[in-house]
């Protein structure tokens, strides 16, 4: 039986999708996700219990279910209650007609919410049953458009070619003919069968549109032609192609052939329908009404995902080692969490950066300014101007003024700082917090513009005068720039420093409020916190990974502010003598053919002997792996995290930070050879110093020309491959790296010395 195939990307060849693919599989090569086109479920009727198991997940915060909330129990209580209030069976009939088309294709968290609101409608007392009737269908119709007009932005109602099933009720507003059933059916779950079903059968037109190409076309028009055809396709499913103003605008031939890859991978096709499957998902709950005071900032569902990602993530994180070229092994959680994806970490750096935006803009005789901005009314689901977007496309209005408001003051010559921080809407409608800080002779200017870009849309609509705006001047007798912004930056992570306190915005706890927003922010996958104006936070990173050792005096004075968590003078450092990131780049580096690059340290210039060059800092110059945890280190982290959990429950007992226990680390549970020298010391001997011999047999220096080639391969892979670096062990000097070791030269062999414990040369668990 014939399986679908798709072209060997692995091998990231371009040339390879011209070279006569044919359906018959290589050797040993199959499709990446086997079809399944057979779907035959049956549906049985479920009692609450089991809906509530299958609808929500064990072990997080969800909102009771109703009475009755079975999506097929509701339909059928809708028309036991039509009969009721029907004055006739022609009223019956018609309405009972009317309701089920409406309602009888809604996934079932829709559907429940929608009877639960229509039966309300019908049950009211007072009035005459006809006022009631009208009154309710009138909400169904109205609710159900609105879905419909959400439905019809993404592509999945293109899935309606595969089946025949249609429903002609609810295409009433815009006379257009689509298939619910398939694609709420494709999009019911996240990791389903049937979606990657779609995208192996996507990537597999794409494939016979390429090659259909290639037959026509020769040399660098195939790549071209073939890239159109691949795009058409992209665009039917309303998915960017990927390098499309590289291959339309500047015709990269290059370009074209790494996006001709991606478009016919499966890999690829999967993850761009999830991206469109979250936000489906989420943008017809706001349509539905089940985002706001019950569910505030994004639906229990979505929420729900959102916990299930973060729980497995986490497994995953507790299971995977890291060794370095060196041999250092460690959990990936504990490198983990001693980074920003930690939020304390996060929280903490966020509060320096902008704590050293303020000591700038003070020194530099810069006011601040805090301010609120928020999109007009059509933006908001609650308001009767909803124009059926979701919140990336409110981001992007809320971008697109900022950045008019800064090309006119870039272009008025007049510099800004500060940071914004996007937060939701009770109704998951972002709006802007920004700390602004400017010359005190431009601020007029300034509070223009905000003005003139603010209200530049439906300016005059109604409550735009008291909602769309607000600019308040920091007042130093109130409190600092930070104690202005910290609220909002700790309502968005984890709820730091704010425990026991309301959150006013969505109603709920500040730690619940921040899960949620989190969240919310995962699921539009939107930038929450943002700075302008200031140095780049990763130079800050790069250099707070070098361990405390000698630097040429233009790259000290950063790497010390830095170390001290000092912003301000780390900005006065920079502004002196610049520091930019140095990378590795590979080419080919990817299974689309696409040169990759990662972190490799800093580059700056500085001065040496009277000559001034530049000089790279090799900040990662060991290169990790990751492998699974067998059993023995499985069972040695779980002791450790039963440790960790039990020193964090009676620390959270202990007010003074100095009392608490510290956190114990993992230790290495065997000696790591790091050398053939005898005198090398095993991990966790207590010996706070240690040294070897990295090389005993012939790693001899050359008196003429410096190091031999194995030498330099040696050093390479440790980290020490400036030329700076080199010179200084060529002079029989020793040389600092940020491992924490000494290198020198004795008796034409390399040796070297730790400095630091070995255990804390680790990273440090947060």
């Amino acid at each position: 039986m014939y399986r679908p195939t798709l072209s060997p990307q692995s091998e990231a060849l371009p040339s390879a999708v011209f070279c006569g693919l044919v359906k018959t599989p290589p050797q040993g090569r199959t499709c990446l996700f086997a079809a399944n086109y057979q779907h035959i479920e049956k549906v049985e009727p479920k009692t609450l219990e089991q809906y509530q198991q299958l609808t929500f997940l064990d072990g997080y915060k969800t909102a009771e279910l109703p009475k009755n909330s079975n999506a097929r129990q509701a339909l059928k209580e809708v028309n036991e209650l039509l009969e009721q209030v029907s004055p006739n069976h022609t009223v019956l009939n018609s309405n009972r007609s009317f309701a089920n088309a409406r309602l009888s294709h809604l996934p079932n968290n829709i559907r429940l919410k929608i009877s639960t609101e229509y039966q309300r409608r019908l049950s009211l007392t007072g009035g005459n049953s006809g006022k009631r009737l009208r009154s309710a269908n009138i909400y169904l119709r109205k609710t159900t458009d609105f879905i419909n007009k959400v439905w019809l932005k993404y592509p999945f109602h293109n899935v309606g070619s595969f089946l025949s099933t249609t429903s002609k009720h609810v295409n009433e507003s815009n006379g257009r003919r689509t298939t619910h059933l398939g694609g709420f059916d494709l999009i019911k779950y996240r990791k389903s069968k049937r979606l990657k079903d779609v995208a192996n059968r996507l990537a597999l037109i794409v494939l016979d549109e390429v090659k259909d190409t290639a037959n026509h076309y020769s040399g660098d028009v195939a790549f071209l032609k073939a890239y159109d055809a691949a795009a058409a396709v992209c665009k039917q499913w309303q998915v960017k192609p990927p390098y499309y103003s590289d291959v339309k605008r500047n015709q990269i031939i290059e370009a074209a052939e790494c996006a001709i890859l991606r478009m016919t991978s499966p890999k690829w096709w999967l993850n761009q329908l999830r991206s469109l499957r979250d936000l489906c998902c989420e943008h017809l709950n706001v349509a539905a009404g089940l985002v706001g005071e019950d569910s505030p900032y994004l639906s229990r569902e979505s929420f729900n995902e959102w916990c299930e990602q973060q729980r497995s993530g986490r497994e995953w994180l507790e299971n995977t080692m890291i060794e370095s070229e060196s041999g250092v092994i460690l959990p990936l959680i504990d490198a983990a969490m001693a980074g920003t994806a930690n939020p304390s970490n996060r929280f903490v750096e966020l509060i320096v950066r902008a704590r050293g935006l303020e000591e700038v803009a003070e020194e530099s005789g810069k006011v601040g300014f805090m301010v609120t901005l928020t999109a007009p009314s059509k933006y908001h689901f609650n308001s009767d101007k909803w124009n059926c977007e979701n919140a990336q496309f409110t981001q992007a209005y809320l971008s697109g003024q900022w950045s008019k408001i800064r090309s006119a003051l870039s272009y008025r010559k007049i510099k800004i700082q500060g940071l914004r921080v996007s937060e939701p809407h009770k109704d998951g409608t972002p709006h802007w917090h920004m700390l602004i800080f400017v010359h005190p002779d431009h601020s007029d200017v300034l509070k223009d513009l905000l003005e003139k870009y603010a209200f530049e849309v439906d300016g005059d609509e109604e409550g735009a005068a008291e909602h769309r705006l607000e600019i308040e001047p920091i007042d130093k007798a109130k409190g600092s720039a930070v104690g202005y912004i910290v609220k909002y930056l700790s309502k968005n992570i984890k709820g730091e420093h704010m425990q026991g306190e309301l959150d006013f915005e969505s109603g709920l706890s500040a730690n619940d409020g921040a899960a949620n927003a989190a969240a919310w922010a995962s699921r539009y996958r939107l930038r929450q916190f943002q700075f302008f104006g200031s140095s780049s936070v990763q130079v800050w990173r790069e250099l707070r990974r070098l361990k405390e050792c000698p630097q040429p005096a233009e790259i000290e004075h950063a790497r010390a502010a830095a170390e001290s968590s000092n912003w301000k003078a780390f900005e006065q450092a920079l502004a002196v003598n610049p520091i930019k990131l140095e990378y590795e780049e590979t080419e080919c580096g990817n299974e689309f053919g696409e040169m990759t690059k990662r972190v490799l340290g800093l580059c700056a210039l500085a001065t040496n002997d009277g000559i001034t060059k530049v000089r790279s800092l090799i900040t990662r110059g060991e290169k990790w792996t990751l492998r699974t945890m067998d059993e023995n280190e499985k069972g040695s982290y779980k002791k450790l995290k039963a440790e960790r959990a039990a020193i964090f429950k009676t620390n959270t007992s202990i007010e003074n930070k100095e009392d608490k226990l510290p956190m114990p680390k993992w230790k290495q549970p065997k000696a790591v050879a790091l050398g053939s020298c005898s005198c090398s010391k095993s991990r966790g001997s207590g010996d706070t110093r240690t040294c070897g011999n990295n090389c005993t047999e012939s790693v001899l220096l050359q008196q003429t020309a410096g190091f031999s080639e194995e030498s330099r391969r040696y050093l390479a892979s440790h980290g020490v491959v400036d030329p700076y670096s080199l010179e200084q062990l060529a002079k029989s000097l020793r040389v600092f790296t940020d491992s924490g070791r000494i290198w020198w030269v004795s008796n034409g062999q390399l040796q070297f010395e730790r400095l630091l414990d070995e255990e804390s040369s680790e990273f440090e668990y947060f």
